[in-house]
């Protein structure tokens, strides 16, 4: 199978795999490609190449730039997933391409007109051989097959001819004009591309589909998504048509003007009859289709042209590409959403094949032609498609810029991203409302009244998705359905019904970002008014239902983010306080993390909500991995709460398990945690009550140590979920459910334990409860290692470390890298657990706390263990690499087990 695939016919491109070659870095390159292309079974001579090359320049100069070319050239054709020397053939005296490793449509046109198999040639035959090259044997050769291909139409007929893909050539002038007026418009008039088109092949299906069965079909989307590509390529493809034309309306405002510039693209000839009737009396009873491209700035007066010609040409089809839908009845819309982008968990190969990352690299490769995708650009480049939201345009200018910029530094540029996305100079002009990402998107704005660009902008301060009463309520409007319609069908706005089957409006970043530039003087106010309907939403939410909180989320994040800033550290602390129960389901990222503090940081001591946001946050912070901190904020808890009796209990409830944690002294412990069941239940608060008894069992439970009493840890959690149950609060009776397991596991009462950790497991995946899984994945591990399994120990081990890696749920990562090493050393990766177990225990010292005498004696256990199997010499180097590890290494390692 050929490694490359070559084409000349109507431009030059080579293609293998993902990888594309749509522009050489040079002419003499793409000469030399295209002149060994041709005949890939001959070697040439060096001199003949030179001669036909650089005719005019002494032997040794052209020797010289021969050299040079040539090394370019295999650069490009053996790119690291290409064996050197496999492709390109040079000697002291002859230069070729091996002839198995390409192909090349010229030759492959020449084989099917020798088989005889003439509708094919004619479908392999997509233009001219090198268009835009003028060097003499380019035209020689050029017109040769453009004999061939005559000859072979003449012999295929019409109807190989309308079946055909691909543009017929311009009439020259005048008499062909007058046979096209005679015979009917036998016309092909479409743009033609030099850059690869990718990752619409779906699209242009719908399109395809769209046109058979309606005769106006509307591709709406925001400039820069590559609407007239679409178009153009689909109509390409679309068979049956007399003509086929491409009206390019970008730069007509004039709807009276609309039907010259059609007649223009079908090269009819001006008249002094009436354009609309000219078109009407030239297409009839001809099957035709017309791309309209550009067509936002005519629709409010332009579409009554398009509609009288679709009445008065009943075979007539249109294919309209616009930032506004037409909305008139008939009209099919197909609205063009960006490129696909890459996941982060993708790998090279994964990656390159998505198509947004595949368009960067083929244009940046234009700008440079040896830039690949690699494993160290790999991560910079999916943040970078990911960051650019798939818009083909954005990706487009981002990888014109490769000269100056690596794409980590484009990543770090697009905090002002319409300064790095734009084109600059005299080349840049002339790209026009496509010059730049911002230029393209005023295109839109400006096609907007004044109170429309208000609203707009206003929409700014919303994040993820929103819903029209949230509209209603924040930009106080009372025709918020309406206005979110118009911005809908102005390709401004995306919508689409949630799960719950309500409707719910969005915005790419990049338009937010525009948006928001624009707000007015009260942007404060509409913040402010933002934050107090979202804290309601997210109160209703813990009552009546919490996936709600999933779904607007991101507001709920931007409401703290904006009461931070604004600084309203109250009503952050209340809206944190009224999320507790979701981020104990899913954990905080560190930002989320640091708004919290701010709050806490900036409270005064009397106010209200103060207590209940450290207590919130001695949590969170000891789930992140700080115990200092997470001790620090919850002794100030304990100070807060003064002489209140459930205030003191809570707050003595979170002292006393960042103690546990960190210092593992259940003696000093215990006092705390009997005074706090002794107020909680005078006061007959359930929950604290529970929450006391929960962390009385964990500390008897001693991280499943040898000194752990099974027994009254079981009997603890017991009591803790019956008291969990009678408040109502299902996810922490699962919580304590799936402690009880270690506790089963413990007393090798293995059946009970699992059928418990499978309740849990079930439960908390229903409700994605990450956090939560991650407990599932740390406890399997437990259980499978106390029955001696240990490949399924390891699998639930890297497990939890994946997920707590993804959260930045520092706390059990600690857990789960500590736990690995003994499963690992077992299983026989001796390598990687003494590689591990140092790490894990500098880790839990640094951010957890000292170790214990239990702990210390593991860490001894492993080191024994792997220095039975490998050696005490290699377990202390091996050790000592351990030691320096860093955290994101150390997860590679336990992830992955490359030693």
């Amino acid at each position: 199978m050929a490694v490359w695939q070559i084409q000349l016919l109507g431009g030059l491109r080579a293609t293998h795999g993902n990888s594309v070659i749509a522009q050489c870095p040079s002419r003499p390159i793409a000469m030399l490609l295209a002149r060994l292309a041709l005949q890939p079974q001959r070697r040439y001579a060096r001199e003949e190449l030179i001669e036909l090359l650089w005719p005019d320049v002494e032997l040794d100069v052209g020797r010289n730039r021969l050299r040079q070319v040539l090394s370019t050239l295999r650069r490009l054709l053996e790119p690291p997933d290409v064996p050197p020397y496999s492709v390109l053939i040079a000697d002291r005296q002859t230069i070729a391409l091996t002839a198995d490793a390409i192909s090349c449509d010229v030759v492959e046109f020449e084989q099917l007109l020798r088989k005889g198999a003439i509708a094919q040639a004619l479908d392999c035959y997509r233009g001219d051989l090198l268009p835009g090259f003028l060097d003499e044997w380019v035209e020689d050769e050029r017109i040769r097959l453009t004999a061939l291909y005559e000859r072979a139409l003449a012999r295929g007929g019409v109807a190989a001819e309308k079946a055909r893909i691909q543009e017929a050539p311009p009439p020259p002038t005048g008499a062909a004009s007058e046979t096209v007026a005679e015979h009917g418009p036998q016309v092909r008039s479409l743009p033609s591309y030099v850059s690869v088109f990718f990752g619409r092949e779906s699209d242009k299906r719908r399109v395809l589909d769209a046109l058979a069965q309606h005769r106006l079909v509307t591709l709406s989307g925001l400039g820069g998504f590559g609407k007239t590509r679409l178009a153009v390529e689909s109509a390409r493809m679309a068979s049956g048509f007399d003509a086929v034309a491409f009206v390019a309306l970008s730069e007509c405002s004039d709807a009276d003007l609309i039907a010259d510039s059609i007649r223009s693209a079908l090269r009819m000839q001006a008249s002094q009859e009436d354009a609309l009737a000219q078109l009407c009396a030239f297409l009839t009873e001809q099957d035709v289709l017309l791309v309209l491209d550009n067509f936002e700035q005519l629709v409010d007066d332009g579409t009554r042209v398009v509609l009288d010609l679709l009445e008065r040409l009943p075979r007539l089809r249109c294919l309209v590409t616009s930032r506004r839908v037409l909305d008139v009845p008939g009209e099919h819309v197909l609205a063009i959403d960006p490129l696909p982008v890459p996941q982060a968990s993708m790998d090279a190969a994964e990656a390159a094949a998505t198509p947004s990352l595949a368009l960067f690299i083929d244009r940046a490769r234009g700008a440079r032609a040896d830039f690949a995708l690699t494993d160290d650009n790999r991560p910079a480049l999916i943040e970078l498609c990911r960051a650019l939201e798939g818009l083909p345009l954005a990706i487009e200018i981002a990888a014109s810029r490769i000269r100056s910029y690596s794409p980590s530094e484009m990543c770090k540029a697009l905090a002002d991203r319409f300064d790095l996305l734009s084109r600059q100079g005299q080349r840049g002009a002339r790209y026009g409302r496509h010059m730049s990402l911002q230029t393209t998107i005023e295109w839109s704005w400006h096609l907007l009244s004044e109170a429309q660009q208000r609203f707009f902008a206003a929409l700014s301060v919303f994040r993820g998705g929103w819903t029209a009463a949230a509209v209603e309520s924040v930009c106080e409007t009372g025709d918020a359905r309406w206005q979110l319609e118009a911005l809908v069908s102005a390709s401004l706005l995306r919508a689409g019904a949630d799960e719950s089957g309500v409707m719910r409006f969005s915005m790419l970043e990049t338009l937010r970002e525009f948006a928001q530039e624009r707000l007015d003087t009260g942007a404060r106010d509409l913040r402010a008014r933002h934050r107090a309907y979202f804290l309601q939403v997210a109160r209703e939410a813990a009552i009546a239902d919490s996936s709600i909180v999933e779904r607007e989320f991101p507001n709920l994040k931007q409401a703290l983010i904006t009461a931070v800033e604004d600084a309203e550290p109250a009503y952050a602390l209340d809206l944190a306080v009224t999320l507790r129960p979701y981020w104990e389901a899913h954990g905080t990222l560190p930002d989320e993390l640091r708004l919290l503090k701010h709050a806490v940081a900036s409270c005064q001591n009397d106010e209200s909500g103060l207590h209940a946001g450290l207590n919130l946050l001695a949590q969170l912070t000891l789930t992140a991995g700080d115990t200092e901190q997470a001790r620090g904020y919850a002794q100030r808890a304990v100070h807060e709460a003064r002489d209140q009796p459930v205030r003191r209990a809570a707050a003595l409830v979170s002292l006393a398990r960042v103690n546990w944690e960190r210092d593992q002294h259940d003696k000093a412990i215990a006092g705390s945690l009997d005074e706090a069941l002794a107020l909680a239940a005078a006061a007959r608060v359930t929950e604290v009550e529970a929450d006391a008894l929960r962390v009385k069992a964990t500390i008897a439970l001693k991280h499943g140590s040898m000194h752990a009493d099974y027994g009254a840890a079981n009997a603890l959690f017991e009591r803790a979920e019956a008291l969990y149950r009678q408040i109502d609060e299902p996810r922490w009776s699962h919580r304590v459910l799936l402690q009880r397991v270690g506790c089963l596991t413990g007393l090798k009462r293995y059946d009970e334990a699992r059928q418990l950790l499978a309740k849990c497991e079930q439960y908390f995946a229903k409700l994605n409860s990450v956090a939560d899984l991650i407990a599932v994945a740390n406890m399997t591990g437990y259980l499978e290692s106390g029955q001696k399994h240990w490949r399924e120990a390891v699998a639930a081990g890297r497990r939890c470390v994946q997920l707590a890696w993804d959260r930045h749920a520092h706390l059990p990562l600690a857990m789960a890298l500590w736990n690995l090493p003994a499963s690992l050393v077992m299983l026989g990766d001796v390598a990687v657990a003494a590689r591990l177990m140092p790490f894990a225990a500098r880790f839990w010292e640094r951010g957890i706390g000292p170790l214990s005498k239990n702990d210390a004696s593991t860490v001894e256990q492993v080191r024994k263990q792997s220095a039975k199997r490998l050696g005490g010499e290699r377990i202390a180097k091996l050790w000592a690499e351990g030691s320096e590890l860093s955290l994101a290494q150390a997860v590679d390692l336990a992830l992955t087990g490359r030693d």
